[in-house]
C-alpha cells in the first residue's frame, strides 16, 4: 500500500478489525472512523489512528476533508437483520444515508484514488444453486434493500467522479470478535457453557460461511489489485452448509456429541433456504483462494475459550 492514506469506516468492527489488522502491517496510514455502535476502539491495533465518529455526522465532512484519504473502503453499517427488520428507519439512515453523507465529503477530494464498498449477499434473491455477480439481484429485507442502494450509489460515485470503484458483496462471514448473534455464535455460545443439547430455530436453511480472515485477505487483494473503473464481486467459499450441518462440524472439531433441540421462538419465518457464492470472477481476476477450512475454523474459535469446553 505504499505510504496512501486509506480511510476505513467502520473499522473497529468484526469485519473492519480483522481487515486495518492486515492493513496495519502495509505502510499505509491508517484512520479509522466508527461510532461503536457494534464495534469497540480496543479492537482497533495499537498505532492505527482511531476517530469514534457516526457516518451520519456533520462532522464527517471535516474529518474527511482534513485526512485527505487516497482511499475509502466503507465498512461501516447496520447489518444484524433481525435488528434491521426491527428498525428498518435506522437501517436506512445509516445504511442508505450515512452512505451518502460520505460519498458527498469523497466528492470533494482531489486525492481519492480508490473507493471500496461492502455489500452483501442479501441483495440476491432466494434461488437454487450459486449466485454470480451478474445474477439478478432481488433482495427480501431491509438490510439487502439498503445494501443494494449503497451499490447503486457508489456505482452513481464512480461514474460522476471516475475514482476506481470495487463492491464486494459479503456471504456469511464467521470468526472471533464477532459482535452480533447469528448462527455460529449463537451454536458456540451454548457449546462453551457446556451444553451438548443446544437450542435453535430452523434446521434446514444453508448458508455459505466465510472466515473473517479470508475476508480481510479478499478485501485486502480488491484494495491492492483491483484498478479497473467499478466492478463488484463475491466474496464466499462456493461452498453451502445446513445449520444442521454446522451443528454436524462442530461436533466434528469439538470431538464431541452435539444434540438440536428446536426451538419454536428461534425459527426466522424468512430464512431464505438457500445462499451460496460463485467465487469464480475472484479465482480468475485475482488468483484468490479462501484459505480456512470450515472445521479447522470453528476448531480455533472453540479452543479461543478452552478452559471452559470441559463438561
Amino acid at each position: 500500500m505504499q505510504s496512501r492514506n486509506v480511510l476505513v469506516t467502520g473499522g473497529a468492527g468484526f469485519i473492519g478489525s480483522e481487515f486495518v489488522e492486515k492493513l496495519s502491517e502495509t505502510e499505509a496510514n491508517v484512520l479509522v472512523v466508527d461510532n461503536c455502535f457494534a464495534g469497540s476502539e480496543s479492537l482497533v491495533p495499537d498505532g492505527v489512528a482511531f476517530e469514534q465518529v457516526d457516518i451520519q455526522s456533520n462532522r464527517l465532512s471535516e474529518l474527511v476533508s482534513d485526512f485527505d484519504p487516497n482511499v475509502i473502503v466503507h465498512l461501516a453499517a447496520i447489518h444484524y437483520i433481525p435488528y434491521c427488520n426491527e428498525h428498518p428507519e435506522e437501517a436506512f439512515d445509516v445504511n442508505v444515508m450515512g452512505t451518502r453523507n460520505l460519498l458527498t465529503a469523497a466528492r470533494e477530494l482531489s486525492n481519492l484514488e480508490m473507493m471500496m464498498f461492502a455489500s452483501s449477499a442479501a441483495v440476491y434473491p432466494p434461488r437454487e444453486g450459486s449466485n454470480s455477480e451478474s445474477s439478478e439481484t432481488g433482495p427480501t429485507d431491509i438490510y439487502g434493500k439498503t445494501k443494494l442502494i449503497g451499490e447503486n450509489l457508489v456505482r452513481q460515485f464512480q461514474q460522476e467522479t471516475n475514482t476506481t470503484t470495487a463492491v464486494a458483496r459479503l456471504f456469511n462471514v464467521y470468526g472471533p470478535n464477532e459482535t452480533n448473534e447469528h448462527l455460529i455464535p449463537a451454536v458456540l455460545n451454548q457449546v462453551r457453557s457446556g451444553d451438548r443439547k443446544i437450542e435453535l430455530g430452523n434446521l434446514t436453511p444453508k448458508r455459505d460461511f466465510i472466515h473473517v480472515s479470508d475476508v480481510a485477505d479478499a478485501l485486502m487483494t480488491l484494495l491492492t489489485e483491483f484498478d479497473d473503473g467499478y466492478g463488484v464481486y463475491n466474496i464466499g467459499t462456493g461452498s453451502e452448509y445446513s445449520v444442521q450441518e454446522v451443528v454436524e462440524k462442530t461436533s466434528e472439531a469439538l470431538e464431541e456429541e452435539i444434540d438440536i433441540i428446536q426451538d419454536k421462538d428461534r425459527v426466522r419465518e424468512s430464512d431464505r433456504p438457500h445462499l451460496q457464492a460463485d467465487i469464480s470472477k475472484m479465482q480468475s481476476d485475482f488468483g484468490w483462494e479462501p484459505k480456512v477450512e470450515f472445521v479447522e475454523g470453528l476448531r480455533e474459535l472453540l479452543h479461543q475459550n478452552k478452559e471452559v469446553l470441559v463438561t
